[in-house]
């Protein structure tokens, strides 16, 4: 089978290496503007997959694997292919989109990974393109993994479980049938997100990410210049130094006025208890499992290391407004997220309140509640 790998970044890499070794056939691509993400890939055809990859199934897939093609041309990446697997900066979906579009073929399958309303994104840019695409995503990315160096990546744990729904979603037993068998799905719990809107709403990221960024910002840009707290110079981690009750007060009441938004529109989310919230890595934990692990292995990742980070530059205009936009439109007030996108504003001297997605963006605008669920469901 042949498989397109769109974007080259952590998870694109580690995607494009964990098909090939299980006999795939993939097609690696990156805009020409970031072909430095590829390094020597993009003439050697191989990349090295290591690490832990933790999960419950023990699957375990390492080596160096042979990239049936790596390449900046967008037509030599989508021809004839059947499943194309998105993986990029949500911030780039719409220029990655305009490039992808005129090269689409009719009964092709896009997955995103995560979906972070990039699904809605896409279906309406699509719309006046006269293509017939399936196209769907999910809440997050199927790994805790990231780059070495171009063409050496460590996965340090697979994810436990994903929930994704496609655009509409009357597509998902097709969408669900081209990805459940894909090996780096092997050990994820694959469940059904009651529309691509829930499966927006539901990424972990900006609900775990923005509060604990913003709220340990001090803490974390002088740990760049300092040992602070007994963390030495430039090893921070949110999730080993920054998660406290209090911060996690703050996450669980944006998760609620989240889950006031889907009651007011008339989907449901994922629902956790209380303890689940009050773990140590929070709601975070229950994507990324694994065993004899009392705390997730994401607490060997690093960062942010700046605010200049995606988790800021990503969650808050990402995750954050987008969130914000849809509550306003719908009459709902939302104070946790809009105080976090203010000071996130503030402290990154931007203002994500312009510079997030609109609901133009999602093609939602015009919609009341009842063409929304319409147009979310197909029905």
């Amino acid at each position: 089978m042949e498989v397109a790998v769109l974007g080259a970044g952590n998870v694109g890499q580690t995607m494009a290496a964990d098909l090939s070794l299980k006999g795939y056939k993939v097609r690696l691509f990156e805009l020409p503007e970031f072909a430095k993400n590829l390094g020597e890939v993009l003439e050697s055809q191989k990349i090295e997959l290591r690490g832990d990859q933790l999960n419950f199934k023990w699957f375990k897939n390492e080596g160096v694997a042979e990239i049936d093609a790596v390449t900046t041309n967008m037509k030599e990446a989508l021809e004839g292919v059947k499943l194309v697997l998105i993986s990029i900066p949500a911030m780039g979906h719409k220029t990655f989109f305009e490039r992808m579009i005129p090269h689409l073929e009719d009964g092709q399958i896009i997955s995103l990974f995560p979906d972070n309303y990039g699904s809605l994104v896409l279906r309406k840019m699509l719309k006046d393109s006269g293509v017939k695409v399936i196209v769907g995503g999910w809440t997050s990315a199927p790994y805790g993994t990231r780059i070495i160096s171009p063409g050496k990546v460590d996965c340090m744990v697979r994810a436990y479980r994903l929930r994704g729904d496609s655009l509409p979603s009357k597509d998902w037993p097709e969408f669900l049938k081209a990805n459940k068998d894909l090996p780096f799905l092997i050990p994820t719990k694959l469940e059904h997100a009651d529309t691509v809107l829930a499966v927006g709403l539901e990424n972990p990221n900006p609900i775990v990410h923005v509060p604990g960024a913003i709220l340990n910002v001090g803490a974390m840009e002088v740990s760049q210049r300092e040992d602070v707290l007994g963390v030495r110079k430039g090893e921070w981690s949110l999730y080993k130094h920054g998660m406290s009750e209090s911060v996690v007060r703050v996450i669980e009441a944006f998760y609620n006025e989240l889950c006031s938004i889907a009651d007011t529109i008339g989907i449901k989310l994922l629902q956790y208890s209380k303890e689940q919230f009050y773990h140590k890595h929070t709601i975070m934990h229950e994507s990324f499992l694994a065993p004899f692990y009392e705390a997730s292995p994401i607490m060997g990742i690093k960062g942010p290391l700046s605010v200049k980070d995606r988790y800021f530059t990503e969650d808050i205009p990402i995750g954050c407004v987008t969130a914000w936009r849809i509550a306003r439109k719908f009459g709902i007030v939302v104070p946790t997220i809009e105080s976090l996108i203010r000071l996130g504003s503030a402290v990154c001297g931007r203002d994500f309140f312009k510079e997030g997605r609109t609901l133009e963006d999602l093609g939602i605008s015009e919609f009341g509640k009842e063409d929304l669920l319409n147009y979310l469901k197909g029905s």
